[in-house]
């Protein structure tokens, strides 16, 4: 639709501007909307089959989880009903290791158990001949619930079949067989008393006594309609049903199981036995058959098979119609949009077009109308191609033109150059004569332009000898500044002598001064040594004193060892009848949860013993009290033994708890002269320590002492070796620096007066470190009388040596 409209347009506007019609398929918008459109509906397609994989694979993954929902809320509510089963056994076997054997008492068990269960249809406890109830050879209280689950009926599976032939019934023969817990094929049963028959399935528990006997078993029904119930909600969608089959391949639950009254197998339902084997060797997983998705999962009490089974169109269906209309719309947008580009392109290339038309006919060439096969692009370049064929004939005119122009004016150009040849000539010789009048008042910064003439070679020449004579004068210059600085440095060396003579003076002092610390060096150190050698006796006596106060700690540990190794000895002793007393107490807990269970046996005696008339029953009920009463006596007996053993225990207890009192108080003696013999031992070293310190500071004092005093007597010796050397070098050096900078300093004022005429380049200047001002030279006459008078420090150092 978006093609046709695209040509009628370009068809519409050509006629209405008198141009020729370019054909369909010829035209550049028509391919171009073909290739674009074309190209991306595919890319379109490949995207939409991706997205609906996709969806797909996301349709099954939720199936799944509703699998996975769906076995985890089955898998709660079947192991509500294991846990009430095994509690159920667990209390029998109790009861019955209490040697319990009134009927009412088990059948109130059941009753209490199936009321906490709400998926189970029924629950019973099947005893073994003769081994709860040991005057009835079957006994099997069985509680079921009717319409409403609040209506609880009970009824004894024993006495409603005649003449005591339970055992000879198919369902019963098969749960009394079981050996460990286990949840039985479905199966039918006929309730006696609706008289129907009713198809559901049972978990079933084992029961055995201490010696490994069968005693009975503890059962829960839970009927297949129950089941069914559980499973009846939809998988997706509100589409799709949920199964559950037995290990063996028996239907236990789906939406229409609670209208069929017989048992199915898989081999009776088509669709499951087409996919029974390929879902066996799996523990879960989604596979498809028959037009139906089907998941399956199984349950991990029971290992039963939990199917979800979904209809393929309910899921592929959606999603396809949803992709599909996508990718409708998607196409639909792009093609909208190439179609709007394809219209401006054409509005574009139309003005364009015209005016190649225009030019074609104006220069008389074939015109586009005979062009009817080639599209727009074709029929630019081929008028592009003209246009630039008549630009290069129009350029080759313009260039022929051009020359003829230019040889005319370069014969002109000759005539005018003649005229200023002559008279740049004369311009270069007044330059010259400019030259040798600046070189005549000394200006030598001046230079002569060089050229490629005649006067070029005058002017080169003329430059050299500038620079020759400027170079000369520059290191004339050069020389003179030398000369200035060496007089500065004399005058700085006559100062430093000046400075090195005060110096000498400073420390002809200073050796008189180290010669006395040398004395009281001495003197410090003989006062130190005596101090020394008292330290030392001081600490060799408390050595003494500390040795004796070891040897009297050394003993009091041995002791404290043998009496701590007792203790050790007799708190094992107290820990052993600490065990006694522990085993003691846990047969006191066997006695007081007997005695619980006798006072549970009483209660029930006594409400039988009110319930008899007959004065043999009553006798009968009489003799159990007289078996609970022995019972009780036989438990007080224990109880005053134990309390006899524990009497004795107690009183062992005591006399060791004597025992560890008095070596403890023993102890404490000895702790108490350890103490003090520690306290001793401590005050002994803390005096050693501090003798030692004295001891280690004064040969420390006594070692800087002897350093200081060598260092100081060699020091003054070298100082006072060199101080006459000095002396007369002081002397000579000052008078030889005073001469010298005098005659440099003449010699340099008249140098630089001769060369004050001259001007040099600034090039010059700035190689020899100068910012074009002279350098003036002062030169200061040096003081010698202001040296100090050496022959006075001599004669001090003899005074004081």
């Amino acid at each position: 639709m978006s093609f046709g409209k695209a040509s009628s347009l370009n068809s519409r506007s050509q006629k209405a501007t008198g141009n020729p019609t370019i054909p369909i398929m010829s035209s550049l918008g028509s391919r171009l909307f073909i290739y674009v459109l074309g190209s991306a509906l595919l890319g379109l397609a490949g995207l939409s089959y991706f997205f609906y994989h996709e969806l797909v694979s996301g349709a099954k993954r939720e199936i799944e989880q509703k699998v996975y929902t769906e076995v985890n809320g089955i898998e709660s509510k079947l192991l509500t009903v294991n846990q009430s089963v095994l509690a159920l056994g667990s209390a029998t076997k109790s009861l019955k290791q209490a040697n319990v054997k009134d009927a009412d008492l088990y059948k109130q068990l059941v009753l209490e158990q199936f009321r906490n269960v709400g998926l189970a249809y029924a629950m019973g406890l099947a005893q073994s001949p003769n081994q709860l109830v040991p005057n009835r050879k079957f006994y099997y209280p069985y509680f079921s619930r009717g319409v409403d689950k609040d209506d609880i009926k009970y009824a004894d599976l024993a006495t409603l079949y005649s003449g005591n032939s339970l055992a000879e019934k198919g369902e019963f023969s098969q749960k009394i067989s079981s050996k460990e817990p286990i949840w039985l094929e479905p199966f039918t049963f006929n309730d006696a008393n609706t008289n129907s028959s009713i198809i559901m399935t049972s978990f079933i528990s084992p029961l055995n006594d201490q010696a490994g006997e069968k005693i009975g078993l503890a059962i829960a029904d839970v009927t297949l309609s129950s089941l069914s119930q559980a499973v009846k909600t939809k998988v997706l969608n509100n589409n799709g049903s949920f199964l559950i089959l037995s290990s063996q391949g028996y239907l236990l639950a789906s939406p229409d199981l609670s209208k069929s009254d017989t048992i199915k197998g898989y081999r009776a339902i088509p669709e499951i036995s087409q996919i029974w084997d390929r879902i066996q060797s799996e523990p879960a997983g989604l596979i498809e058959s028959g037009g139906d998705f089907w998941a399956f999962r199984r349950i991990p009490s029971t290992k039963w098979l939990l199917l979800a089974q979904v209809p393929q169109s309910s899921v592929l269906t959606p999603i396809f119609v949803g992709v599909l209309l996508a990718s409708m719309s998607v196409a639909a947008l792009l093609g909208v949009v190439v179609f709007i580009f394809v219209r401006q392109l054409n509005n574009r290339l139309k003005p364009i077009l015209d005016e190649c038309e225009k030019i074609s006919e104006q220069r008389g060439e074939a015109s586009i109308e005979d062009e009817r096969n080639q599209d727009e692009i074709d029929q630019l370049s081929k008028s592009f191609y003209k246009l630039i064929n008549q630009i290069a004939r129009n350029e080759q005119k313009i260039r022929e033109e051009v020359s003829a122009a230019v040889q005319a004016q370069e014969r002109l150009n000759q005539a005018r150059q003649s005229q200023a040849e002559a008279e740049f000539l004369e311009d270069e010789v007044g330059g010259l004569l400019d030259v040798v009048s600046a070189m005549e008042e000394g200006d030598l910064t001046m230079e002569a332009e060089v050229s490629d003439r005649a006067t070029g070679l005058v002017a080169d020449t003329l430059n050299r000898l500038r620079e020759q004579l400027a170079e000369i004068i520059a290191r004339v210059l050069g020389t003179t500044q030398q000369v200035v600085h060496g007089a500065e440095d004399l005058q700085k060396l006559a100062r430093v002598v000046a400075d090195n003579t005060v110096e000498q003076a400073q420390s002809v002092a200073q050796g008189v001064s180290l010669t006395e610390e040398v004395a009281i060096a001495a003197q410090d150190s003989a006062t130190k040594a005596s101090a020394a050698n008292q330290s030392l006796l001081t600490a060799q006596s408390t050595v003494e004193e500390g040795q004796v106060a070891i040897n009297t700690l050394t003993e009091g540990i041995s002791v404290l060892q043998k009496g701590s190794a007792q203790i050790v000895q007799k708190m094992k002793t107290l820990g052993e009848f600490v065990g006694l007393a522990e085993q003691f107490v846990q047969d006191q807990g066997q006695i007081a949860s007997l005695t619980q269970v006798l006072a549970i046996n009483a209660t029930l005696v006594a409400a039988r013993a009110a319930e008899q008339r007959d004065p043999k029953q009553f006798i009968g009920v009489a003799r159990e009290f007289e078996a609970i009463a022995g019972q009780v006596n036989n438990l007080a007996n224990q109880t005053n033994e134990g309390l006899a053993i524990l009497q004795q225990r107690t009183a062992q207890i005591q006399s060791v708890v004597s025992a560890i009192d008095s070596e403890v108080q023993s102890l404490g003696g000895l702790v108490e002269g350890f103490n003090s013999g520690v306290e001793q031992s401590q005050k002994a070293f803390y005096d050693i320590q501090k003798v030692t310190e004295l001891v280690v500071n004064a040969g420390q004092s006594i070692t800087e002492s002897s350093v200081k005093i060598a260092d100081a007597a060699e020091t003054t010796v070298q100082y006072m070796s060199e101080i006459d050397k000095l002396a007369t070098q002081t002397a000579d050096l000052t008078r030889s620096t005073s001469l010298q900078a005098e005659q440099m300093g003449a010699l340099a004022r008249k140098l630089l007066a001769g060369i004050q005429f001259f001007r040099l380049p600034d090039s010059l200047l700035l190689s020899l470190g100068d910012t074009g001002i002279t350098p003036r030279l002062e030169v200061q006459t040096l003081d010698i009388e202001s040296i100090p008078n050496l022959e006075d420090f001599n004669t001090g150092d003899e005074d004081h040596g």
